[in-house]
């Protein structure tokens, strides 16, 4: 301590020395201090979280999508459980899914697409599984298969992945599950497709079970929305036809007149991880012939908002 009281004691007795080392010491302390100004083609880094998302032009992400019943019911539109992006095939020949043989192998081709216009899909996993018929039930792993995807309007979009699925030993209904898994997605709400269908014999009335199963952490009330909406291609040849058919894909079709669907129980209350088989009575009215799509939909409450829990789609049939 005593050399430095030393020298404090000469730079005292030396006015100009003890000044110029007060001024350099500022000028060190504001070279610390100043702010850099940025290059002219930085953009500033401040933000107002530490996490903040890329969303710079130059970023492109992706948007794989198949038809997603639990996407489309949230917006609002009618779905139906027969996928129009599902085809089983037997040997190349694409068979009904309500027809299937136990035991048995098929392809399960899966069309898989991409809304965005700028960012292909490269290797992306797609996962097949299966449920046992019903809404809510415990997913069984097929197989994962990697897919190339391009974008929208351009060559290699819609694509298509296939698996090779040997059906349970055990006769049954069972619902098919291919959920796609980006690293990177604009919207993952539409990852999630369901196919399922079962044709009934309408014995006045057919009836068809199915498990419901509360697959959250909570319990809930549960209710059943039934409808029979089928999807279709619209007619492209008239512009008014195309509006027309175009506008039916958007509101649910209501039970044709004399259709009645009871189920049992109608409105089950499960606790977490509860099952409860439902057995629902399809009624057709006197003289039908043909066969008729009827949806059935599971539904519960969250808050204030419904929530898709599953759903089966049944294809009654009457032959004179």
């Amino acid at each position: 301590m005593r050399p430095l009281a030393d020298l404090l004691r000469a730079l005292l007795a030396i006015p100009g020395a003890f000044a110029r080392l007060l001024r350099q010491l500022l000028r060190l302390l504001l070279a610390l201090f100043r702010p850099r100004p940025h290059p002219p083609d930085r953009q500033d880094k401040a933000a107002a979280s530490r996490c903040v998302p890329i969303d710079d032009p130059a970023m492109r992400v992706p948007d794989p999508l198949v038809y997603s019943q639990q996407d489309l019911m949230a917006r609002g539109l009618p779905v139906t459980w027969q996928n129009p992006d599902f085809t089983i095939l037997d040997g190349g020949t694409p068979v009904g899914s309500y027809d299937l043989q136990p035991d048995h192998i098929y392809t399960v081709d899966v069309r898989v697409s991409n809304a965005a216009p700028d960012c292909p899909v490269v290797a992306m996993p797609v996962h097949l599984s299966y449920l046992d018929f019903g809404m809510g039930t415990v997913s069984v792993p097929v197989a994962t298969r990697l897919v190339d995807v391009g974008v929208q309007g351009g060559p290699g979009n819609p694509s298509h992945v296939a698996f090779s699925w040997h059906t349970p030993a055990a006769p049954g209904h069972y619902c098919l599950q291919a959920l796609l898994d980006p690293a990177s997605d604009r919207n993952r709400n539409n990852n999630l497709g369901q196919h399922n269908t079962d044709v009934v014999q309408a014995h006045s009335p057919a009836v068809v079970s199915f498990t419901l199963r509360n697959e959250t952490k909570r319990e809930h009330r549960y209710r059943f929305e039934t409808d029979a909406y089928v999807l279709q291609t619209p007619r492209c040849e008239d512009l008014e036809e195309y509006r027309k058919d175009l506008a039916r894909h958007l509101v649910a079709t209501p039970l044709p007149a004399g259709w009645a669907v009871e189920l049992a129980p109608d409105q089950p209350v499960l606790a977490p991880g509860g099952l409860v088989s439902v057995t629902a009575t399809v009624t057709p009215p006197a003289g039908f012939d043909g066969t008729q799509r009827i949806n059935i939909h599971a539904l519960y409450t969250e808050g204030y908002q419904d929530v898709l829990a599953g759903g089966v789609s049944v294809d009654v049939v009457k032959q004179p």
